[in-house]
């Protein structure tokens, strides 16, 4: 009798086991957790993508419609204004003070926004429990990196690489091109009254950079910059470059008698580049491409005759 409740009690401890290790949930394996933490990281949840983003600058705005994102974006900044699309979103104030009421009314999955200059408000977002992603690229390697990063983050990865490889691509071309030209002095006009230009903290310095040129006040800790007619003169740029977007037009510069001493305007090196250098998004790789051709238009002709002729080279064998 004793040796039948002892088979009993041993067939019972034997259910329970098998019962507890299949019925109850297990845990995690270590790459779901990894993944779960890389989502945490990133802002996003560890099951599925975002569905609802607001976009805090002009440049996020634009890399997500790039992503093919741009069906999800429910908010904007103040010009966001390409593709057309972006026209439509609903805005949700300026980049500099962006309204924190209407973001939260939105029921953001996730936040794109800058970094120190959005702080106070994205504090303020990250209390209210919504997830804030800050990404501010202050070069063409970073913006490069905020794709893969946005990418990841929206859940269009393979779109997200496919677009990093052909700026990768347009910027290594460049580079290609100017890297044993001499530089050129630049003064790139960004708006016209006050006139202002860019300093180095703005990722158009990279671009000047990028494309053989020296911004002549790269030597200011700013992202903008204001510049009187006396220090115009000083700086004494080889090329003067205008953003057209501001309204001011480049055949009028060269026709002023306060700038007839310039350089620049002496030798007829005013140019206009259209709106693509404005924001740091996937268009300024385009305004990188024209301003290599404004400053080493020689070496950018060479480099379309000889792309040209490889293209024939590679049909010949078909």
């Amino acid at each position: 009798m004793k040796k039948c409740k002892l088979i009993g009690l041993l067939l019972g401890i034997l259910l329970l086991t098998w019962w507890l290790t299949t019925a109850l949930p297990r845990p995690q394996s270590d790459n779901l957790s990894k993944q779960a933490e890389t989502a945490a990281e990133l802002g996003q949840p560890a099951v599925g993508y975002p569905q609802r983003i607001v976009s805090l600058s002009p440049g996020h705005t634009e890399i997500l419609f790039a992503l093919s994102a741009g069906d999800r974006v429910v908010g904007v900044t103040s010009y966001s204004d390409y593709p057309e699309e972006a026209k439509t979103k609903p805005s949700v104030g300026g980049y500099h003070a962006p309204d924190v009421e209407t973001i939260v009314a939105l029921r953001p999955d996730v936040v794109f926004a800058l970094g120190d200059i959005q702080e106070p408000y994205t504090r303020i977002l990250r209390q209210a429990g919504i997830r804030v992603i800050a990404v501010e690229p202050k070069t063409l390697e970073e913006i490069l990196v905020a794709i893969v990063i946005m990418s990841e983050a929206v859940g269009e990865q393979e779109k997200g690489m496919e677009l990093h490889r052909r700026l990768r691509n347009q910027l290594e071309t460049v580079q290609q091109m100017v890297s044993a030209l001499p530089t050129r002095s630049v003064f790139l006009e960004v708006w016209d009254a006050p006139l202002l230009t860019v300093g180095n903290r703005s990722f158009i310095h990279d671009v000047v950079r990028q494309a053989g040129g020296v911004n002549v006040a790269g030597s200011r800790s700013a992202d903008y910059t204001p510049c009187d007619i006396e220090t115009l003169y000083a700086y004494n740029p080889d090329v003067y470059v205008v953003l057209s977007h501001n309204g001011s037009d480049a055949g009028k510069l060269i026709n002023r008698a306060d700038l007839a001493g310039l350089e620049a305007v002496k030798n007829r090196q005013v140019f206009s580049i259209p709106d693509v250098l404005s924001r740091s998004g996937p268009r300024c790789f385009d305004g990188l491409d024209r301003l290599a051709r404004i400053l080493h238009p020689e070496a950018m002709e060479q480099q379309e005759i000889h792309n040209a002729n490889n293209v024939q080279t590679t049909g010949s064998y078909r």
